[in-house]
């Protein structure tokens, strides 16, 4: 990316983190700060917002949804960035503009609503997700699903990676779920799990595994644990039996999954890693939710005091990484998938994470 006037702090790393791995580094820590275009880089109109955000929990991921905010101009992305603002103050009749951040197609990242670069005590509670409770609103320009599909480009992905990554506090991470607006949803999630929308589009939401891992992958660890993510594409997974592969599942993990009929058979999935050192480790899984999944899915977790079974309700909970246990271990430890339970349903076999 080249040197734009009124930028912030230091640029992208481009091309570093374009692509899950089966070993992510633990995000504890924020990653410098990436180049952003602040408001007077794009000429903002001045706000009027006064209601403070607050901490800061959740990052929450938005499309415009405007056919001509698709772009891979810096200075077009400035003329996007003042049409927004003006739609939001002008016909919504809010403070500013709703979002955070937004990122172009070229992975510019543009600073939203006034003191989002700021520190803690400058944000101030956005306009972008109905709840708008300790969440920022990460932002595409475009319009991500039928009738225009503009395309999730890498360098849209590395944008918001870099930004969240950034801006996100210590101590919080892109896995796990908890409720929030009286729904489960993920800490880096789309706008589709908070309220009844299509934002961000299909094509953002078949993306979101990827861009956890990818947030996940420019933050660093402050304690001795290196986190393992191991998706079903991975060398650490393998299957027993015939596991057929799925990709039409939105909330999947990465670009498909494996899944297989429950059966009386011993044919499991079978996610392996090496851990780094002895400790206590959180395992997590995930999995496409369904009417026709089981109910009763047995993951078989190992760790230093021999196996436990863990049953999970599969058709609910799904894109998002949902807790199995937790346990000490060390060294190389499996997480096992099993057939053989209820039949009449489809168990499925996408990412396990220990953390």
């Amino acid at each position: 990316m080249k040197t734009k006037p009124y930028i912030m702090a230091a640029g992208l790393f481009a091309g570093a983190f374009l692509l899950p791995t089966a070993e992510l580094v633990a995000q504890t820590t924020p990653a410098a700060q990436p180049t952003i275009c602040n408001r007077a880089c794009w000429s903002a109109r001045a706000g009027s917002c006064t209601t403070s955000l607050g901490s800061l929990t959740r990052a929450i991921i938005h499309h415009t949804a405007g056919p001509s905010d698709y772009t891979t101009s810096y200075e077009t992305g400035k003329a996007r960035m003042r049409a927004n603002q003006n739609y939001h103050m002008d016909s919504n009749g809010w403070c500013d503009l709703g979002y955070h951040f937004c990122v172009n197609a070229n992975g510019d990242i543009y600073e939203g609503r006034a003191g989002s670069i700021g520190t803690s005590g400058s944000w101030k509670k956005g306009a972008h997700d109905g709840c708008n409770a300790n969440s920022m609103g990460f932002t595409a320009l475009g319009y991500y699903h039928t009738p225009y599909n503009h395309a999730f480009t890498t360098a849209l992905q590395n944008g918001l990676a870099a930004v969240i990554a950034w801006r996100m506090p210590s101590g919080w991470s892109a896995s796990g779920s908890s409720t929030y607006c009286s729904n489960s949803v993920g800490y880096l999630d789309g706008h589709y799990k908070v309220k009844a929308t299509a934002c961000p589009g299909d094509i953002i939401i078949s993306g979101l595994g990827a861009l956890r891992t990818n947030v996940a992958n420019r933050r660093t660890p402050s304690t001795g644990k290196t986190a393992r993510t191991v998706d079903n594409t991975a060398a650490g997974f393998s299957v027993v039996g015939a596991w057929s592969t799925g990709t039409s599942a939105t909330d999947k993990h990465g670009t498909d999954y494996r899944f297989r009929s429950t059966a009386p058979v011993s044919e499991p999935a079978t996610w392996s890693t090496s851990l780094n050192v002895s400790a206590s480790w959180i395992v997590r899984a995930w999995w496409p939710a369904g009417t026709n999944r089981s109910s009763t899915a047995p993951y078989i977790v190992s760790h230093s005091g021999g196996t436990t079974t863990v049953n999970k309700n599969q058709q609910i909970n799904g894109g998002a990484w949902q807790t199995l246990g937790t346990w000490s271990m060390s060294g190389t430890q499996t997480v096992k998938l099993s057939c053989w339970t209820t039949t009449g349903y489809v168990v499925m076999a996408d990412a396990v994470r220990w953390e």
